[in-house]
Order: C-alpha cells, then sequence, then structure tokens
C-alpha cells in the first residue's frame, strides 16, 4: 500500500539516493486527485481503503513531500501545481480545530509504532497523540507560509504567518508547563517540540535535558515510532548532543538499526523487532519486513555524517559540514544534484584527518572542515584537505553503559574514586549496583555522579589507549 505517513517520513532520504522528481510529481498528483473537502488526504495513494478523515503525519504527506521535492531540485513547479492541495490540507485541520486553535479530534495514528507503551494494544505510543497531530499542524502551516512567499500570494503569507503564530502559543500552553516540563516527556514529544521549533526559547534547554533522560533511562536506546525516528538524530546533533546520535546509530542490540542488520535482514523492517532474538517472527500482527519509514535515518547520514546539505533550493549553494561520532573513522557519500555529483569523503585515523571534496560546476560550497574554526569559500571542483588531530574515533572500552563492575574491576577507578567519593565505596549497598549501568546509576543519583564518573570514565580510556600505543 503506498501509505502517505511511510511516503513523508523517508521522502528526503529518497532524494538522496535516487533521483525521485518524477516519481513523487506523479504520486503527488494522484495524491491531489484523491484529496477531498470532507474527507482531506487519504492514509493511502491510491485510495485503495476508502473514505476515512486525515491523519496527522500521514495526511501531512500532501505539504511535506512538495517542500522536499522543491528543497532537493529547485523547481518552484511542483510548488506551483500542489499549491492548492497543501492549502486544502492545511485549511482542514483549522476547521476542524476547537476554540483553543488546536486539532484534538478524529482518527490519529499517533508515534506508530513507538516501543514506550508495550504494556497495551494500542499500536500509537505513549506520546499525546494530539501533541503529534498539532506539532504537525504548526510544521506544515509554517511549509505551506513559506510557499505562499516563493509563489509571491501576499495574501496568503499574511493569513498563515498568523495562524502559525497563533498554532505555536495554542501549542505552547496546552502541551508545555510553565516551567518547561513536557505533557508528553517522551522521546517523540520531546523531538517534536525541539526539531519543529515549537517551544519557546526558554524552555528548551529542560526539553532537551528531558529528551537526555529519557534515552538514559532507556539504557541509552530509542524509542520512537514512524513519527519520532526521522527527527530524533537530527535533533540531537543540533542540539550539541551529535555524540548521542552516533551512540544510538551504533547501537547493535534490540532496539537499533544495526539490530536488524545483525539479524540478517536486508531490507528495513516495519517494526523494531519484526525477528526476536532467539530468531522467531514477532507474533503481535502487521509485520512486514520490507516497509521503509525507519530509514529514514539515511538523510541523517548524508547530512550531519558526510555533511552534504543545501544552502539554497537545488543545491545550487551547498553546505559541506561532516561531524565525527565515535565508532566511524571514515565515511564517503555522493549526491547526484541537478548540477552534478556533490561529494563528501573524510577520515580519521591514526592522528591524521583527510577530507575530500567534489562541488559541481555553476554551484558554490560553503565548507566546514572537521575541528577547524572557520568556513571556507569553495567554487566548483575537487578539493583535497589533511592535518593532524589528537581526536581517536576508535570506541573506547569504558563507557556510561559499562557497568559498575567493569569500572571497578580497574585499579586506577578504585584509585580515583577513593580520592573523590570514598563514602561510595564503603556504602555497603553498592554490592547490589554491580549490575547496573553508569547510565542507570547516574539517572537517579545527585546531578554531581555525572562528572565524577566522566572523570574516572575518561581516565581509564585514556589511560587503555596509551597502553595500546606503547
Amino acid at each position: 500500500l503506498g501509505w502517505t505517513g511511510d511516503a513523508q517520513v523517508f521522502a528526503g532520504t529518497a532524494a538522496y539516493n535516487r533521483n525521485v522528481a518524477l516519481f513523487f510529481t506523479k504520486w503527488l498528483r494522484d495524491l491531489a486527485s484523491e484529496q477531498t473537502a470532507e474527507f482531506g488526504v487519504p492514509h493511502v495513494i491510491p485510495n485503495i481503503l476508502g473514505n476515512q478523515e486525515g491523519a496527522a503525519a500521514w495526511s501531512d504527506a500532501a505539504v511535506i513531500i512538495p517542500w522536499v521535492m522543491y528543497q532537493t531540485y529547485g523547481d518552484v513547479r511542483v510548488l506551483e501545481e500542489q499549491y492548492e492541495s497543501m492549502k486544502g490540507w492545511v485549511d482542514y485541520i483549522t476547521s476542524r480545530c476547537g476554540s483553543n486553535g488546536l486539532w484534538q479530534t478524529g482518527l490519529q495514528y499517533g508515534d506508530w509504532l513507538a516501543l514506550d507503551k508495550e504494556e497495551s494494544a494500542d499500536r500509537t505510543g505513549a506520546t499525546d497523540k494530539y501533541l503529534v497531530a498539532n506539532a504537525y499542524y504548526a510544521y506544515s502551516t509554517d511549509i505551506l507560509r513559506k510557499t505562499a512567499g516563493i509563489l509571491n500570494y501576499i495574501e496568503d503569507v499574511k493569513k498563515y504567518d498568523d495562524l502559525y503564530v497563533k498554532i505555536k502559543q495554542a501549542f505552547n500552553e496546552e502541551y508545555i508547563t510553565a516551567t518547561g516540563r513536557m505533557v508528553s516527556e517522551t522521546q517523540t514529544g520531546c523531538v517534536l517540540a525541539l526539531y519543529f521549533d515549537l517551544a519557546e526559547k526558554k524552555y528548551r534547554k529542560r526539553i532537551l535535558e528531558s529528551l537526555e533522560t529519557n534515552i538514559a533511562n532507556h539504557k541509552n536506546h530509542l524509542s520512537t515510532g514512524f513519527v519520532g525516528t526521522p527527527y530524533l538524530s537530527h535533533t540531537l546533533t543540533e542540539n550539541n548532543r551529535h555524540d548521542l546520535a552516533g551512540i544510538l546509530f551504533l547501537r547493535e542490540d534490540y532496539p537499533s538499526w544495526l539490530y536488524s542488520v545483525k539479524m540478517g535482514a536486508t531490507t528495513i523492517w516495519e517494526r523494531w523487532n519484526s525477528i526476536l532474538p532467539n530468531g522467531d517472527f514477532d507474533t503481535s500482527g502487521m509485520n512486514s519486513l520490507n516497509h521503509y519509514a525507519y530509514g529514514s535515518i539515511g538523510d541523517w547520514m548524508y547530512r550531519k555524517l558526510a555533511g552534504i546539505n543545501q544552502l539554497e533550493p537545488g543545491y545550487k549553494r551547498i553546505l559541506i559540514k561532516p561531524q565525527f561520532i565515535k565508532g566511524i573513522t571514515s565515511v564517503e557519500a555522493t549526491f547526484n544534484s541537478v548540477y552534478g555529483d556533490i561529494k563528501s569523503a573524510w577520515s580519521c585515523k591514526d592522528k591524521w584527518i583527510k577530507v575530500d571534496v567534489e562541488i559541481p560546476a555553476n554551484t558554490t560550497a560553503l565548507l566546514y572542515l572537521p575541528e577547524q574554526d572557520q568556513p571556507m569559500e569553495l567554487g566548483s571542483g575537487c578539493y583535497h584537505f589533511e592535518y593532524a588531530t589528537e581526536t581517536s574515533l576508535e570506541v573506547d572500552r569504558f563507557t556510561f553503559d559499562s557497568t559498575l563492575k567493569e569500572i571497578l574491576d580497574e585499579p586506577l577507578a578504585i584509585e580515583i574514586l577513593n580520592q573523590y567519593s570514598p563514602e561510595l565505596l564503603n556504602n555497603p549497598m553498592i554490592q547490589f549496583a554491580y549490575q547496573l549501568t553508569i547510565n542507570e546509576i547516574i539517572a537517579s543519583a545527585p546531578s554531581e555522579s555525572e562528572q565524577l564518573f566522566k572523570m574516572v570514565i575518561d581516565t581509564l580510556n585514556q589511560s587503555q589507549n596509551e597502553v595500546l600505543t606503547n
């Protein structure tokens, strides 16, 4: 089935992997032809399921995918052709809002197949379904007002600018407390508030902390579904937690992207555990082994790991900004833009960084080299850079996911803890914490414990690296 939600969350990755301009042009025409004022945008295109009321994230494909296509290919015709459909979807939501200006009715999929509501047969996840709906309402309205500006529809710019401001205000009043606490402090709830830029600036720090805490409480694993997963890694990277995004990306146990790879998958699964650790198939139903929504991580891989981004629609002006993560020592990516191939490749090995960049004809680029302060302007051509570094991207032996016993098995750790926190080692209850990870311990310990264990872990890893080097 041509599920609109899956198409929407994967469109960015699809555009990096292949030239999908013609495919989505045709598919969006089909979407517009199936769209009605009474039911909005169907959940699948072609609409073989019959009329159902439109649902957030799924029906928002009408707005988000044209925008992704415009940003990727720079062809304004997709916005011109789809504008009435885009506008129709936002107006459909508005017509169903209550007196508080929010959409809180109808069928909603929520954060579909999220893992934070496992005790229930409900597949919509723990994030408030209408928080998801209104986050997307705001996001689509934001895109629509920008589209109106590009197409010079002046009256619509004013109309949807005003609407966007009202939605954001209502969202903050309904879903964020006066002290910055989310009504749904799930990973997805926090991600949507941050990535869609819905939370007021004064609340962002606390919401990010809530996201970090939630991830730590899940032992540094994701718990997101179809809605939160596409934006989780982007949100972490863009809020100075690229390190944590890297940890989630390289996880090999359930739930993670590499869990399925370790279980023999060659396609993306519908569920994080479509095949169980013992090799059995999940029997809870709806268990496709070729269901690409979670493959949306590809967008982050291109944009953040390889660092290929557009500064202008169609990549007329390019941003190259690769970012390192522990556990990956080299990355190479090529994107075939409308101007030609854009290439970004880097390696960080043996205290040496190498970067290769290719910029196509008739474009310019802004390049941020890793560990260099100032960006540089590039014209078309091929470029090579190399320089020394003290950075090692090899995986550390000790991390916050190490157990307390693994840490205390090291005499150096005992020495440090005896110096800075002797009461910890002398506590008779410590024996019951041996199998807990450091993340689990600091989640319920005083805030200063995180800095203490960070010092211990960093010192142990430094000592280990010195031994290996010598």
